[in-house]
């Protein structure tokens, strides 16, 4: 019976544990969004000085972001956002046309890593 009891509490803790990381995820992805939004926005303004520091802000929370992240994700989906956001800081500085349609990959990338970890009922059978 006590075998029984144990199995039950770890179950309901691993439980628990995914539920906490999906809502987790999901807050790091939504406040990552926002400060990608601010790029966005100062790049469609054009003014290029609130942009490379809206992008400042991006690139110092990266850290963070990746360090919690990168606990419930793979690493890899994480490094293509990397590259796209490492790339983005010449075409700000340059005025290019093509720093928006970089800004618009970076949001469905990050949008992408909390989709794909929403649990659906195929893959869990």
């Amino acid at each position: 019976m006590n075998r029984c009891k144990v199995s039950i509490y770890i179950l309901l803790s691993l439980i628990l544990l995914c539920i906490f990381s999906l809502i987790e995820l999901q807050k790091q992805c939504e406040n990552y969004l926002l400060l990608t939004e601010a790029v966005e926005s100062a790049v469609n303004q054009n003014n290029t000085d609130q942009a490379l520091s809206a992008l400042d802000d991006l690139e110092a929370n990266w850290k963070s972001y990746h360090n919690i992240n990168g606990t419930f994700v793979n690493g890899s989906e994480l490094d293509s956002l990397r590259e796209t956001m490492s790339g983005l800081r010449p075409l700000i500085a340059n005025q290019h046309p093509e720093a928006d349609s970089e800004i618009q990959k970076m949001k469905n990338l990050i949008l992408s890593i909390y989709e794909e970890e929403l649990p659906e009922i195929w893959h869990i059978l």
